[in-house]
């Protein structure tokens, strides 16, 4: 099975996920996880916000504590990679991208 790239209709706070992407919780393992991408034939990239986000848009979201994202457009590199989530982590918000095998 293969997923393709959805639609992407941010919320109100700029999160975003794929619709096929399952809901994964913390009892799923990574062996679970790495199963899922591989038969999917995808692997996958994680971009942190840090890293592709403006001073204000830092400063905003780690000095003021404003959530707000949906001014933030991560990009991923790797050719024909794909949006699958915009989402917030315990340590801060990352892009999940697929990035075809």
């Amino acid at each position: 099975m293969v997923i393709k790239p959805a639609e992407i209709t941010r919320d109100d706070i700029g999160a975003w996920v794929h619709p096929d992407l399952p809901e994964w919780d913390e009892g799923t393992t990574q062996d679970e996880i790495n199963d899922w991408f591989e038969t999917h034939s995808i692997s996958y990239e994680f971009i942190r916000f840090e890293s592709q986000s403006s001073q204000e848009q830092f400063d905003r979201y780690y000095e003021d504590g404003n959530s707000d994202l949906t001014d933030w457009k991560p990009t991923c590199d790797k050719p024909g990679s794909f949006l699958l989530s915009i989402h917030e982590t315990e340590d801060g918000p990352v892009a999940l991208f697929a990035v075809p095998q």
